[in-house]
Parts: structure tokens; sequence; C-alpha cells
């Protein structure tokens, strides 16, 4: 049996592993997605170490570059005492900071790169004006949702604001339509994959 022959068969007999999560989870899904998560961690830390650990020993280290890479090493030696119970604590501000700087980019990507062009889209855009501006309702109204501010009322109970409610209830229902349209959108890819995939293997076997 030729090496082209045996891809083929893995490559089929995975496939259909994956595939079998339609009747529910079961041991041969878990295989592949197992298979699927330790390929990839591999390839990923074989990337990190060519692209990023390696080049650092071939140029030419002086007492400026060195001191570049002395802060990003010990910060990643304080994440790795996380693994210990007793000395967990030294990582924690360099776990905040990490999240700290991945909050504000989160942030700053959403306004910049999703709110304010939808704003600047209604003036712009050879669309619908109205059609613009209930698309950045919409936008508003959805990162309203993920706002959590609020103040305890006289029983005790956390409460939002009444205006920060309604805006909510409506980025709940963006939200809702959004995840349905994606999974039927999903669901369908998935059958032509499965469909496509299968075709393939057949044409390959009869050739």
């Amino acid at each position: 049996m030729s090496s082209e022959l045996i891809g083929l068969l893995i490559g089929l007999i995975l496939t259909l592993f994956i595939y079998s999560y339609l009747i529910g989870d079961n041991p041969l899904y878990q295989v592949a997605v197992h298979l699927l998560v330790g390929v990839s961690a591999a390839y990923a830390a074989v990337v990190a170490v060519q692209r990023i650990i390696l080049p650092i020993f071939d140029q030419d280290i002086s007492i400026q570059t060195g001191l570049t890479w002395v802060i990003p090493l010990i910060f990643v030696f304080l994440l790795l005492l996380k693994r210990l119970p007793s000395l967990a604590w030294l990582g924690n501000n360099t776990l905040a900071l990490l999240i700290g700087v991945g909050a504000a980019t989160a942030l700053l990507g959403a306004l910049t790169g999703t709110l304010w062009p939808q704003v600047t889209a209604v003036t712009t855009s050879t669309a619908p004006r109205w059609q613009n501006l209930l698309i950045a309702i919409f936008t508003v109204a959805v990162l309203v949702t993920f706002q959590f501010t609020g103040r305890a009322g006289k029983d005790g109970q956390w409460r939002r604001p009444i205006w920060q409610r309604g805006v909510a209830q409506i980025g709940q229902a963006v939200l809702m339509i959004t995840f349905g349209v994606l999974f039927a959108a999903l669901f369908n890819t998935a059958l032509i994959l499965l469909s496509g995939r299968l075709g393939y293997f057949l044409n390959q076997f009869l050739n």
C-alpha cells in the first residue's frame, strides 16, 4: 500500500471521526480533537522556537539589545512561576499587566474598528442613510450589552440604569439573531465541506 493511499485513508477516517459529533459526543470525536489540539500545539511550539527564540541567539547581542530582552525574559520567568503554588504570587503583577494591556487593546479595537467606522459610514456610505443609522444603533446596543456598570438598590440588589437595560435588551436580541444566522451558516458550511471531502476521497480511490 502506497504512502499516498495511507494518507488518504487516515484523512478519511479522521474526517468521519470529526463528523461523528453529529450523533453526540463520543470517543472517536475526542480522539480526533485531541490529535488536532496536540498537533497544533506542537506546530505552534516549533514555530515559536524557530521564529522567536532562535533568532535571539543568531543576532549580535550588544548591551542595548541585551537590555531590551531582559524585561520580557523576566516577565516570562515570573509567569512560569505561576505553576508553583508557593511562588505563584510573584507572577500576579505580570498577569495583571498582560490582562490590562489585552483589555485596553480590545477596547481600542472595538471603538476604532467597529463603533467609529459604523458611525462615520452613516454619512459616507452610498446605502440608504436610515439603514446605516440602524446599523450604528444596533452596534452601540450590542456594545452596551457587555457594559455591566450599575448600582445597588435599597434592597441590596445590583441593577443597571433603566436606559441601559432597554438598550441592552435590544443588543441581546441582535446577538440572538446574529448567533442564529451564524449557526445556520456554519451548519450549512459543514455539510458542504463533508460532501466535498467525501467526493474528494471517492475520486482519489477511484483513480
